[in-house]
């Protein structure tokens, strides 16, 4: 088992990675533990060469480095600044714009929003793949400017309550005690919902939810329970949804406060960001940071980042 540094700020972080060689010997630890194999998928052999900071498998002779299958890789950005980028961004309470990176770690702004984004996919990778349990509250909520806010000439007409011509719809499920998880949904429609509460929770657990329509029927599969926010009702008994929109408050607080402007294809991404925080509070910010480098093993292009669908 490896032995995992414990930093307790970002000076100790920067004092310990004092070059790439650290930063490298690093990485290699947290993704092989000393079992290396080949990064090629076709491949996988176990029997790989070391050499001078690069890798060489016995089977295939590709040679490699230890950035190669992972967020760094093609980045002429040293490991020093991502580990501090990384760090920066899981220990900020609502995460940290790319203008404010670009100046902390010495980067441009483009280079800086880039490596977020590569950090974002690695978010998605930390979510549990087990159906939550227990009792559950789930609720949706809506990303978008609230029209009141807007000036007269740029309202747009019929976009009050569940309408999505100018907002996003995310929806949510928690465990109280577990985790959270979160994803964008095309809407708010009895469907969408049912479909997630099924790929993310178990039947038969207990479900909290408010009065929408789109969670009837449900009572066949799980124990569920609402209040009624119309008439005013938040808590019956155990019932109810605070928790989970506490946590939306967090996501739009951050939204409005850090990033301002998201585009609804991005929007995933900056989810999973908050969902990794939020999953990971009781951890210190070491642990946050370990975490995330556990989970680099994904590759995000420039062309695939900006490709307009």
């Amino acid at each position: 088992m490896i032995q995992l540094q414990k930093f307790t700020n970002l000076i100790d972080l920067m004092v310990y990675f004092k070059n790439e060689q650290v930063c490298n010997d690093y990485l290699e630890k947290i993704r092989w533990d000393g079992n290396l194999k080949c990064v090629s998928p076709d491949c996988q052999h176990d029997k790989v060469y070391k050499c001078k900071g690069r890798y060489k498998c016995a089977k295939c002779n590709r040679i490699y480095s230890v950035k190669v299958g992972t967020i760094f890789e093609d980045s002429k950005i040293g490991l020093q600044k991502w580990f501090a980028a990384i760090y920066l961004v899981t220990s900020h309470k609502k995460g940290i714009s790319s203008l404010q990176l670009h100046r902390d770690i010495g980067v441009t702004q483009k280079t800086a929003w880039f490596m977020l984004h590569r950090i974002r996919i690695s978010f998605g990778l930390t979510a549990g793949s087990e159906k939550l349990s227990g009792v559950c509250e789930a609720d949706e909520t809506y990303i978008g400017g609230a029209e009141k806010n807007k000036h007269a000439n740029k309202r747009t007409k019929g976009n009050q309550g569940r309408s999505v011509k100018t907002k996003v719809p995310v929806v949510g499920i928690l465990e109280r005690g577990g985790e959270l998880r979160a994803e964008v949904v095309p809407d708010t429609t009895g469907k969408n919902l049912k479909q997630f509460l099924a790929k993310h929770l178990k039947d038969g657990s207990g479900l909290n939810t408010d009065e929408w329509r789109g969670y009837r029927g449900l009572t066949k599969i799980y124990n569920h329970k609402f209040v009624k926010h119309n008439d005013g009702q938040y808590v019956q008994d155990d019932i109810h949804t605070n928790t989970l929109e506490g946590f939306w408050s967090l996501l739009k607080r951050g939204m409005s406060g850090i990033y301002h402007s998201v585009r609804a294809k991005h929007l995933q991404k900056y989810v999973n960001e908050f969902v990794f925080r939020y999953n990971t509070r009781l951890q210190t910010e070491a642990n946050r940071f370990n975490t995330l480098l556990q989970n680099v093993s994904t590759h995000l292009t420039y062309k695939q980042l900006i490709l307009k669908y």
